[in-house]
């Protein structure tokens, strides 16, 4: 498998070309729709440009300066991997990992309708459901909450934001698997 380049194009470095008041014109327009810059805005590498129909705010990448009736293209190397350009924080095997990270299931998690929940491997494996509501995910604890009539309903709780859910509502848990036997 290739790998992708550890570098991209510094559009912030491009934008700082353009400044207020630059005449400019979108590749694939005419002279004729050129534009005046109204505003620059390096950290995100766009430019807000005063067009006949309006003003549009446009990416630098889209856009040329237009001096003394001459297109003068960027004049930066916009080439991955060329000059002008930035590295991945922490390079491609460390972003791999965190995003993979970002999507990974940590605790519970919704899986039909009627608050029905399935409980992830690491969970399974510990026989004990997390709370997917709390940021560190912690272990849900037996609660028991009293209904009329004197019969009571076993739950599971989180003590921090007091996510509550029947046992026999999570999908996979071994409470819900004595229900469905029985």
């Amino acid at each position: 498998m290739k790998r992708q380049a550890d570098n991209f194009v510094d559009f912030q470095q491009r934008a700082r070309e353009f400044q207020v008041g630059d005449v400019v014109v979108p590749f694939g327009f005419f002279e004729s729709q050129a534009g005046r810059v109204t505003a620059v805005w390096p950290a995100i590498g766009m430019v807000d440009v005063e067009m006949p129909t309006g003003n549009k705010r446009w990416p630098v990448e889209e856009l040329q300066k237009f001096t003394d009736g001459v297109v003068d293209p960027p004049r930066n190397d916009t080439t991955a991997g060329g000059a002008g350009t930035v590295s991945v924080p922490g390079g491609p095997e460390e972003s791999i990992f965190r995003v993979a990270n970002a999507f990974m299931r940590k605790a519970l998690y919704w899986a039909q309708n009627d608050r029905q929940y399935r409980m992830t491997r690491t969970e399974q494996d510990s026989g004990v459901p997390c709370c997917p509501k709390c940021e560190d995910h912690p272990p849900l604890k037996k609660a028991v909450y009293k209904r009329r009539g004197g019969s009571s309903t076993p739950l599971l709780g989180c003590p921090g934001c007091m996510f509550l859910i029947k046992d026999v509502d999570i999908l996979n848990h071994p409470a819900a698997a004595a229900v469905e036997e029985g």
